[in-house]
């Protein structure tokens, strides 16, 4: 699990291994206590890269909060 903080929001990400060998990261964003936004992207990607992907994927939502606000 990965937690970014950006611009005042907290970005919690993680990635969950699936039966199929791929891995779902979510992603929640929150101001303060309450969850303005939740994400998920489905990845075909090895254990070893999981951290990576965490951090993608919160990188990438942290833009796309800032721009949406």
């Amino acid at each position: 699990m990965i937690t970014l903080q950006r611009d005042g929001l907290r970005i919690e990400a993680a990635a969950v291994p699936e039966s199929d060998g791929s891995c779902c990261v979510t992603a929640e964003v929150f101001r303060g206590r309450r969850m303005i936004r939740g994400y998920y992207r489905c990845m075909q990607i090895p254990a070893a890269g999981y951290f990576q992907a965490e951090r993608e994927v919160a990188e990438e939502l942290a833009c796309m909060s800032s721009e949406a606000e």
